[in-house]
């Protein structure tokens, strides 16, 4: 079975879509039942942030263009590239970040993380907006087959595109291989590394408004003033600059515990893993995920986890979460105090969070997304 992926989010993207990609390449090739699937990934020209392992089933085709970084990019993937795959034999096209280059003549798998550009309008530029539209909804429509990460996501596409629900199934996303418990001496390296504070409650992601950033510091500012919480405990933000960042910055700044509040930047791989796995608590108060990695993610690392009741969270989260309305302050006060203080609770959490977390690995996703490919191909 010849699969034709595109690549452009598992070379470039570091957030969610990235990982999305890369993990489901990686562990499609590394199933048992996998001798028979050959891949080739498609590559955007010129420096990427991610290299795939060398594989005997995975060939990169590298695209070529003329004109200069994502101008020449999108160019190419919407003109070049379904003609190559229409002359390429492939068995299958997965489109594994929301679009198809267009109409194919082989059959086609489109992967939907989320739908927020349709929830959260404003929080997007006007042509980006429609941009996504447009791409996104013809693409659901091309596609013979739609993957959803979550259940949130499916009941968009069926309310908002108009999607029938038998043409998409749920398979829900893995995690990256880095995502293991470390050893003390890794955890104290990390530490140093990173000069990181004895105790700290962490957000990881894109710093943008539908995220709840700002909300966040300032439930932590409330809790400092009122002397709710341990007066050395931080609040480590960790994640890249995202949608109108700036706002959110100057509001952080001005806060009384500006101080005690940090911006860290991105952080990957194994470092990322020691930082979720020594935090006293991740909160993710977001307003709207299409699935919320970080969720998982810290439970895999034994940290308890606040995140937001509503969108997909519950399902990441299911039962091992202390959920709050995204919109109070007050609720993610009284309840990263809670976690905080409550040592028996923080720990039930824990308990909760790891037994949770086992029932989601990148080997169920890519085993469910290659019984997605046979019965198509």
């Amino acid at each position: 079975m010849r699969i034709g992926i595109d690549g452009k989010r598992y070379y470039l993207n570091s957030s969610g879509l990235g990982r999305y990609s890369r993990s489901l390449v990686d562990h499609l090739l590394g199933l048992d039942d996998a001798e028979d699937l050959d891949i080739c990934l498609y590559r955007p020209k010129g420096e990427v942030k991610f290299q795939p392992k060398a594989h005997q089933h995975l060939t990169e085709l590298t695209a070529e263009y003329l004109l200069p970084g994502h101008i020449g990019n999108a160019f190419w993937r919407f003109t070049k590239l379904p003609a190559l795959i229409n002359s390429g034999s492939y068995d299958l096209f997965h489109g594994p970040s929301h679009v198809l280059p267009g109409r194919l003549e082989c059959p086609s798998v489109v992967t939907m993380l989320d739908l927020i550009f349709m929830r959260y309008p404003q929080y997007f530029r006007a042509w980006d907006r429609n941009y996504y539209r447009i791409s996104f909804s013809r693409s659901a429509r091309l596609a013979d087959h739609i993957i959803s990460i979550s259940e949130a996501t499916k009941a968009d596409l069926v309310n908002l595109f108009g999607i029938r629900e038998e043409k998409i199934s749920v398979i829900y996303p893995g995690f990256d291989d880095v995502f293991t418990r470390l050893p003390q001496n890794r955890l104290d390296e990390i530490r140093k590394k990173y000069e990181l504070p004895r105790d700290y409650v962490l957000y990881v992601g894109n710093i943008e408004p539908r995220k709840n950033v700002l909300e966040l510091a300032q439930a932590f500012n409330s809790m400092k003033e009122s002397s709710s919480i341990d007066k050395d405990v931080h609040l480590l933000i960790v994640g890249q600059k995202g949608w109108f960042y700036k706002d959110i910055f100057d509001g952080i700044d001005a806060l009384p515990c500006r101080e005690q509040i940090r911006f860290v930047g991105p952080v990957y791989g194994e470092d990322l893993a020691g930082v979720y796995q020594i935090a006293r608590v991740m909160a993710y108060p977001s307003m709207f995920e299409g699935f919320g990695y970080p969720v998982l993610e810290a439970m895999r690392q034994g940290t308890p986890v606040l995140t937001s009741g509503i969108s997909s969270m519950p399902e990441a989260g299911g039962d091992a979460a202390h959920y709050v309305n995204p919109e109070s302050l007050d609720d993610i006060a009284s309840g990263l105090c809670r976690i905080l203080n409550d040592e028996s609770y923080r720990q039930e959490l824990i308990e909760k969070g790891t037994r949770h977390a086992e029932g989601f690995t990148a080997e169920k996703m890519a085993k469910e997304t290659m019984e997605v490919y046979r019965k198509l191909a």
